[in-house]
């Protein structure tokens, strides 16, 4: 991860994509943006004088010089205010910064074959991802599930690919025999999947059924942190306490206060972040802890978990 004051930039061109979905080209402004791989997220600062937004997006490709790197951000139906920024405030000329990058989502370099499904935005690491496949002569498939309404559009982002490597669905995987196709891979298959949370979960179910290897399925879970009521964070080792809006994660909360809290995915997928909780009752909604650890309530992922009481003190 970079040093947290970022890389300063600015959005060098919006494309609409479809009437959700839109292309940001991020430029550096002065130093270079780091190197990133196939799979890689960055995490943007932006927003104006009312409120600062510190969201992560996939890196769908970007410029071997360092000096450019392209996301897709969906309009959020829910939206916290940060898609929504993007969609109706950003332009040329917008500043950003690129607060971090990590990669949380790689292939496995030594597997014989790749099978990749994505749905909706979940798409993004694999535009990535499939390039590099195709540089290196990799065996993949790639099964992108979408709207009947936003088919051409992803048609248009897949068009340099292979039509034999690449298929587009507008249904969902039970109708498109998508559990029959991943019956038919080999041992040797490694499954990659990301998307929203009801096509994530089919995936999960079909791949244990059929008896996917655990060491052989990947994915990457980036959900929109839901709100909840508001609770009280209390500071051990400072007495501090620290109100949480409905509206906003104890991480902002955190953040907005001063504290410098570690974070990296800002979406409950790395771990990064993780707190002991020394009283209290977090409600866990990550994808990193177990479900023994959850139980035992004495960690939580700031990014996206609450509290179930209306103070959780923190050992911070």
């Amino acid at each position: 991860m970079v040093e947290r004051s970022g890389y300063p930039a600015v959005i060098a061109e919006v494309e609409v994509l479809t009437p959700t979905l839109r292309k940001f080209v991020i430029a550096a402004q002065g130093t270079r943006f780091p190197a990133v791989s196939a799979g890689s997220h960055v995490v943007l600062g932006f927003g104006d004088a009312s409120r600062r937004y510190k969201n992560a997006y996939s890196v769908v490709s970007a410029t071997p010089d360092g000096r450019e790197l392209s996301v897709i951000v969906r309009r959020a139906p829910q939206s916290r205010g940060g898609s929504v920024f993007l969609h109706d405030q950003a332009q040329d000329g917008t500043p950003v910064t690129v607060l971090s990058s990590a990669n949380l989502f790689p292939v496995v370099k030594t597997a014989r074959r790749h099978l990749m499904l994505s749905a909706g935005v979940g798409i993004t690491p694999f535009l990535a991802h499939a390039r590099a496949l195709e540089a290196e002569g990799a065996d993949y498939t790639l099964h992108h599930f979408c709207r009947p309404e936003e088919k051409p559009a992803f048609e248009a982002l897949l068009a340099t690919l292979p039509p034999g490597r690449i298929f587009i669905h507008d249904r969902p995987p039970e109708d498109a025999g998508m559990k029959e196709r991943m019956a038919a891979e080999g041992i040797a298959t490694h499954l990659y999947f990301c998307g929203p949370e009801g096509f994530m979960g089919w995936v999960e179910q079909a791949a244990d059924a059929l008896g996917f290897v655990a060491a052989k399925v990947h994915s990457e879970h980036f959900f929109v942190p839901e709100g909840g009521q508001p609770f009280t964070a209390v500071l051990a080792r400072s007495g501090e306490r620290i109100e949480v809006a409905g509206d906003e994660t104890l991480l902002e909360a955190l953040e907005r206060s001063g504290v410098d809290a570690p974070c990296m995915c800002r979406g409950g997928a790395c771990g990064a972040c993780a707190l002991e909780v020394l009283d209290g009752v977090p409600e866990h909604r990550d994808h990193v802890l177990s479900e023994q650890e959850k139980a035992e309530g004495r960690t939580i992922l700031t990014c996206v978990s609450r509290a179930r009481t209306d103070t959780l003190t923190l050992n911070l």
